[in-house]
């Protein structure tokens, strides 16, 4: 299954030689495992597409060849590189109070 998926992924990326695929044994569950996949920073887009197309379609190639094996399986993609939280940025400025506009009454 590993070399099935590694296979499919390193053919779609610019940075073949980064992609690493490792397959783990799920505990407690037999004839079930994860496949965890790791691509360079530039090819996570490639891997995931358009609203998550390839790799919803690398997870149903999977998922047919671990069926005719008869076991289970769970593809995952890792980012390393998250994008960084958006977080507000204490400023050391005061604000300037703003002027209180009165308005004075006709004079008859």
């Amino acid at each position: 299954m590993k070399e099935l998926v590694e296979y499919i992924v390193s053919n779609l990326v610019n940075h073949p030689e980064d992609v690493i695929v490792t397959e783990e044994e799920v505990a407690g569950e037999e004839n079930s495992s994860n496949i965890t996949i790791q691509v360079n920073s530039e090819d996570v887009g490639r891997v995931i597409g358009r609203s998550g197309n390839v790799i919803n379609s690398i997870r149903l190639i999977a998922r047919i060849a671990a069926i005719q094996k008869g076991v289970r399986v769970r593809v995952d993609l890792r980012d390393d590189n998250p994008p960084a939280p958006k977080t507000e940025q204490p400023t050391d400025e005061v604000a300037e109070e703003a002027p209180i506009l009165v308005e004075e009454e006709p004079k008859d």
